[in-house]
């Protein structure tokens, strides 16, 4: 969607950047791939992520459903503007710093078409956490995952293709295939935080106790229990990459490597024996750069394939 008025992104620069430095600080995986956009597609990029970085800090920092309703009414007025310019001028106030995420958003908003409904939903995923409660099956796991991440992946979509629209479901599978690996990798720090994210179903096909959970690869069934959910965001990291060929030209590389280098974290918990009670594993920076490269293999590959 062309803007209905001109937007010189370099007038907003410190707002990028403010953006970009919250997405440097909490996601390196992210900020590795999108780095890689064109300029003005991956400052966009870090105005989404710095929104949905602050509704989850709105949660497991603040603990505060205030917050949550305060990014809703904001982004109610957003949706309501009546014109660019009165998006542009909501958000003047630089007393407050995170104004300048909404006036990155509102350029974002202006730019691209993109869909609100996915901001709300991401809001109302962060709701559950504040009365959070285990899953009892995958199918709410799953119902979960969309909100939360899913969401995420459609907010994106119409900044990296033309064709948004048409790949809405590998959208949605590609945030859930990172949701679910965010699970499996903080087992131990959602623990300490009263949380257990693995469906309840899931905990006893495994003979896994709730208990249990804190004893972690010590316990055999828990690494089976693991590997089942593992499987389970591989395929879906395998579905979503059929989007691939519908994801703008320019965006195709910093999209897969993302997922690629996300993928990566499941191999180095298994590399790292199951340790993800007491640790927080990583993606090293050698393999995130050499997982770049395997991006851009893949693609031109795909590009003699088709040729």
């Amino acid at each position: 969607m062309t803007a209905n008025m001109p937007i010189d992104f370099d007038d907003y620069q410190q707002d990028f950047a403010y953006c970009e430095a919250i997405i440097k600080k909490h996601s390196k995986n992210f900020h590795t791939a999108f780095s890689q956009l064109p300029k003005n597609k991956a400052r966009s990029v870090y105005a989404v992520y710095a929104f949905c970085r602050r509704a989850d800090d709105a949660v497991d920092e603040c603990h505060d459903p205030q917050l949550l309703a305060n990014m809703s009414q904001q982004l109610q007025r957003l949706k309501d503007a009546g014109s660019d310019q009165d998006r542009l001028s909501l958000y003047l106030d630089d007393a407050d710093p995170d104004q300048a995420i909404w006036r990155a958003l509102a350029v974002t908003f202006i730019t691209y078409d993109l869909a609100y409904q996915p901001f709300f939903d991401l809001l109302t995923g962060q709701e559950q956490d504040l009365s959070f409660q285990q899953p009892v099956s995958e199918a709410e796991l799953s119902d979960y995952s969309y909100y939360v991440a899913g969401s995420v992946g459609l907010m994106l979509l119409p900044i990296l293709s033309s064709q948004a629209n048409a790949i809405q479901a590998p959208a949605k599978q590609l945030g859930e295939a990172m949701q679910r690996t965010n699970i499996l990798r903080d087992i131990g720090e959602d623990l300490r935080m009263g949380r257990v994210y693995l469906p309840k179903e899931t905990l006893a096909m495994f003979h896994v106790r709730e208990n249990d959970l804190s004893l972690g690869n010590q316990l055999a069934s828990f690494i089976d229990l693991w590997e089942y959910e593992a499987t389970i965001a591989e395929s879906l990291y395998d579905a979503s990459f059929a989007m691939m060929p519908l994801i703008d030209q320019d965006c195709r590389e910093s999209l897969l490597a993302a997922a690629l280098i996300y993928k990566e974290i499941l191999q180095v918990i298994r590399k790292q024996h199951y340790q993800v009670i007491d640790k927080k594993q990583v993606v090293p920076k050698q393999r995130k750069l050499q997982l770049l490269f395997s991006a851009k293999k893949m693609l031109r590959q795909a590009d003699l394939e088709v040729n």
